[in-house]
């Protein structure tokens, strides 16, 4: 697919050109290899060498991706890795190495050390592999054919574009960094209990950061948007450079504000910097297991405030989580994590779903490199019963954050730092921005302090977030 050039200037043509005849386009991407294949012919090899259970996860993928620098564009990084992962148990112990290569001897030096690290590791009881259950459901809607024929011009010219549509917003934008990537991946996972799985997927993101400047001393806070996409057709770089760009302008001409307490609501962009690692952290069985997650023991019990659902599902297709399996070829599903308020689940791979005396939640995450780990797949929030709008107006004094910059610890939940893009509420209006004001608090406690969750919902990469508003939080005057 080629995109529409809407700009004829000679100089950004000059760019593009030279980024092209900088990049060294050549890369052994063994594209008639057939990855299913090659990683059941590794799992019999396994077994013939000893192992009692093995696994083996291949991939291979193309990145293109197009950087903005300061106000120009600067480069393209083109990117072909491919690689396969060993994973052996033998008396209960495991072992695993990979390799950056498909080829046969290289596989087979892969193996021969996967199993001598489980013949140096200690049994473990739970150290098994997954059993195939049922067919894989094949999730449609996460692989668009077309992203194959995407060149580098191609790719340049969307970077450009929301370049462009920022700057042309106002002359006072400045536009800090900025990316575009397209990226076809191909994965696949066998192991001796009678898996096997295959799919491709694309994936298309898009951000821009930077601030707005007037004179020396109007500086906006820096903001940050971002786009995603499995297929061509949802691409919009230029609503999200629009909206990067008038939310810098709107945040010039800020004000200090005296220390206060009230209601802070959180966009979808700062529950990500603010949220998200925490709630992850504590709802990973691993953590949980270890006896370091909040959420350890809480099972069955009140975590959040009662119109808080969260839900963990990776058959959403819109979001860039989406698969059909998982790092260990379990079936994706959708996993309630929290209703209304209540815990109701944690996220499993086989490992730690042994342990528990459960079923896999088809989250065990990871790629070639290490053996698979625990993660969200597409994390989502459910919509509340509120308008933003109105959400504002109930707000009598309060600060809408639209990023954080500070610290989070995702063991106790302590969070402090500053208010980023931040506009004050008073007597529910936006009244202006502000400026140098901290704030800080506890995460897991300010779950259970959510007064209100809007109606409307935003997809932020693999997360989709509603506006959250936090009664009862701490701002202190910088």
């Amino acid at each position: 697919m080629k995109v529409k050039d809407h700009n004829d200037g000679k100089g950004k043509r000059k760019r593009i050109k030279r980024i092209k005849e900088g990049l060294n386009m050549d890369s052994n991407t063994c594209k008639d290899v057939d990855l299913l294949h090659l990683s059941s012919l590794a799992v019999n090899e396994a077994l013939r060498l000893g192992a009692s259970e093995a696994e083996a996860y291949a991939s291979r993928s193309r990145h293109i991706t197009a950087y903005v620098e300061s106000n120009d564009l600067k480069h393209i990084k083109v990117d072909e890795p491919l690689g396969i992962g060993i994973r052996v148990i033998l008396n209960k112990a495991q072992g695993f190495a990979s390799v950056n290569t498909f080829d046969a001897d290289k596989i087979r030096d892969a193996i021969n050390t996967a199993l001598s690290m489980a013949r140096a590791c200690p049994r473990d009881r739970y150290q098994r592999l997954p059993s195939k259950s049922s067919k894989i459901p094949r999730l449609n809607g996460i692989y668009d054919s077309s992203i194959e024929g995407i060149g580098v011009d191609d790719v340049a010219l969307y970077a450009y574009e929301m370049l462009k549509t920022a700057k042309g917003y106002d002359a006072r934008v400045t536009v800090d960094s900025a990316l575009f990537s397209s990226t076809s991946l191909e994965h696949a996972v066998s192991n001796s209990n009678g898996i096997d799985a295959c799919e491709r997927i694309s994936i298309i993101t898009w951000s821009i950061m930077g601030m707005a400047r007037d004179g020396s001393s109007n500086v906006s806070n820096f903001d940050v948007q971002m786009g995603s996409s499995h297929y061509l057709r949802g691409v919009d770089v230029v609503s999200t450079a629009r909206e990067f760009a008038s939310n810098v302008v709107k945040s010039l001409n800020s004000r200090k504000v005296e220390s206060f307490k009230g209601t802070m609501i959180i966009t979808p962009n700062a529950f990500l910097e603010l949220v998200k690692d925490p709630l992850v952290y504590a709802i990973n069985a691993f953590n949980v297991q270890r006896r370091v997650s909040r959420f350890a023991r809480m099972l069955g019990r009140r975590v959040a405030a009662d119109r808080v659902t969260i839900i963990d599902d990776a058959t959403y297709t819109e979001g860039i989580g989406a698969s059909s399996f998982d790092r260990e070829g379990v079936p994706h599903k959708k996993n309630v994590i929290v209703e209304h308020g209540i815990l109701e689940g944690f996220i499993h791979n086989t490992y730690t779903a042994g342990k528990a005396g459960i079923e896999s939640t088809g989250n065990a995450s990871g790629g070639i490199a290490s053996p698979p780990s625990i993660d969200t797949t597409n994390l989502i929030v459910e919509a509340g019963d509120i308008g933003y709008d109105e959400m504002v107006r109930e707000v009598k004094n309060g600060i809408i954050v639209n990023r954080f910059s500070g610290n989070v610890s995702s063991v106790d939940g302590n969070f402090s730092g500053v208010v980023k893009g931040g506009h004050m509420i008073k007597d529910g209006e936006v009244a202006y921005a502000v400026r140098e004001m901290m704030v800080a608090g506890n995460i897991y406690d300010a779950l259970n302090d959510i007064s209100m969750v809007s109606k409307e919902r935003r997809l932020v990469l693999d997360s989709l977030l509603p506006y959250i508003a936090i009664d009862n939080v701490s701002f202190t005057a910088g």
